[in-house]
């Protein structure tokens, strides 16, 4: 019997410690799991900055050809307003190569068009991304403050995330934070997200064997996945722009070499061709500003990285 009531009592206190919401040194070990988040954190920053770098000097060279393909069809636009009244009397001749040249037109107005509109998008979710910038905040405020530690630790032993989120953010004004996890445990572990950083910090390494780790998540609005669609857009913009150019110069060509109609030009064909004038002057104006825009873009991006 009395061994039987050891046994029991031994077995109630190892339950009442397992409740514990964390060990005295846990305070001390999130410490030293966020010294070296921080750690891996610095080192992701540099080649993070690098890599966005890279990735907006080129998206800037994309912005420049654009221009020069814009700046390549404008004496060709010019041609087609000074020879309007020649192109109009051999309509009949050249109308397979005005259909061509409109579709090719509307092509590049497509693209033009998403460029237009996903530029300020990017630009507005660049500024915002502070996730390195918060993290860091976040992540030195557990480090040097041993008291916030220990608010930190007993709020993830009673697996309070709202706590535990108001602890994080307070260390950087507006900062998105997230927790997704508090696992169970003696030592507290805690994984939280801030922007599209993926972090876990753990007194007793169970953050993949490690007191901490770094992730990073995928979201189509992310900046890096929006500049990778703006330098997509670019490249075809690129692309059907100097088609544009190339069905200008067909339409010269065969214009060159046809015969002037007898009968009167009827006056909707005329306007079409008018409008179709116009338009590729339109086109060549707005890419030759697109470009000036991603270029002024591009190199604030540089700037803040």
């Amino acid at each position: 019997m009395k061994r039987n009531g050891f046994l029991l009592g031994l077995l109630g206190l190892l339950f009442w410690s397992a409740a514990l919401p964390a060990r005295a040194d846990t305070p001390d070990a999130l410490q030293d799991a966020a010294a070296a988040a921080l750690q891996k954190l610095d080192q992701f920053a540099v080649k993070e900055s690098a890599r966005v770098k890279d990735a907006a000097r080129a998206t800037r060279d994309l912005g420049v050809q654009l221009n020069s393909v814009a700046a390549q069809g404008a004496p060709l636009n010019d041609q087609l307003k000074n020879r309007k009244s020649e192109l109009e009397d051999k309509i009949a001749a050249i109308e397979e190569q005005i259909k061509k040249l409109k579709a090719q037109a509307d092509k590049l107005n497509t693209i033009l068009t998403k460029i237009t509109e996903l530029l300020p998008k990017f630009m507005n979710v660049a500024a915002d991304d502070q996730g390195i910038e918060a993290s860091q905040h976040i992540l030195a405020s557990i480090v040097q403050d041993q008291t916030k530690a220990a608010r930190l630790a007993d709020a993830i032993g009673r697996r309070s995330s709202d706590e535990v989120s108001s602890l994080l953010r307070h260390a950087f004004e507006g900062a998105r934070v997230q927790v997704s996890a508090m696992p169970e445990g003696q030592g507290a572990t805690v994984q939280f997200r801030v922007g599209s950083l993926v972090h876990c910090l753990s007194a007793d390494k169970r953050c993949r064997g490690a007191a901490s780790s770094l992730g990073k998540s995928a979201s189509r609005d992310a900046p890096e996945a929006l500049l990778k669609q703006l330098q997509s857009l670019l490249i075809a913009a690129n692309r059907e722009a100097a088609a544009c150019n190339k069905r200008v110069e067909d339409l010269l060509a065969t214009a060159d070499t046809a015969p002037r109609g007898s009968a009167p030009i009827e006056p909707n064909r005329a306007a079409d061709l008018q409008r179709l004038i116009g338009r590729l002057s339109t086109l060549q104006s707005t890419s030759s500003q697109l470009s000036r825009d991603v270029a002024a873009a591009m190199d604030r991006v540089i700037a803040r990285n």
